[in-house]
């Protein structure tokens, strides 16, 4: 039975406009079915800061202001010009696109957010955090994938101005999780 007071939530920044273009070229360099490659839903596409796991309803509302009073960071831009997998070119289980401007700025704005993330989670765990848009996983148990055609993609660099965070609920169904807007937490000028 699912508990309706529990909310499993994650901060990100948006970028689904703006490499919309580029997905599918990515995609058509590859020939393996949906039960190997599941490539992410367009509309779910983000780079995450920190994924917070299940949150109380009575917390939320905590930990929007905690957020909204203590993330200390300007308007900034990245840009997208890389692709890789984690975690290896040998066993690739996350296909991604990665960053070549912004990386300090974003690790920055992701460990504000962790540390108000651990004032909720006694059990937390600091992770190497690596700034990355994942954009396919293959599913376990598949065949090996050659990744080469991701690794190879050639694509103009696309920038990105990043002047908000926001705040997900994530539910998860057989067919794949679906995201519903918490908050948006703009950034200073």
């Amino acid at each position: 039975m699912k508990n309706n007071n529990i909310k499993r939530v994650f901060f990100c920044i948006s970028v689904v406009r703006q490499i919309k273009s580029i997905l599918s070229e990515i995609k058509s360099t590859f020939h393996y079915k949906s039960s190997v490659i599941k490539w992410i839903p367009v509309e779910n596409i983000h780079l995450t800061l920190s994924f917070f796991g299940n949150i109380s309803n009575n917390n939320i509302s905590y930990l929007i202001k905690l957020v909204e009073n203590n993330i200390s960071i300007s308007k900034f831009q990245i840009r997208i010009s890389k692709t890789g997998v984690f975690p290896s070119i040998k066993s690739p289980t996350v296909l991604w696109l990665g960053l070549d401007r912004g990386i300090d700025q974003i690790k920055i704005l992701q460990n504000q957010i962790e540390e108000l993330v651990k004032k909720f989670n006694k059990n937390y765990e600091k992770k190497l955090f690596i700034p990355h848009i994942t954009v396919a996983k293959i599913k376990k148990g598949s065949p090996k994938v050659d990744v080469l055609p991701l690794l190879n993609s050639v694509y103009s660099p696309i920038e990105v101005e990043v002047n908000s965070i926001s705040m997900y609920q994530s539910q998860l169904f057989r067919d794949g999780a679906q995201y519903t807007l918490i908050n948006t937490f703009p950034l200073t000028d």
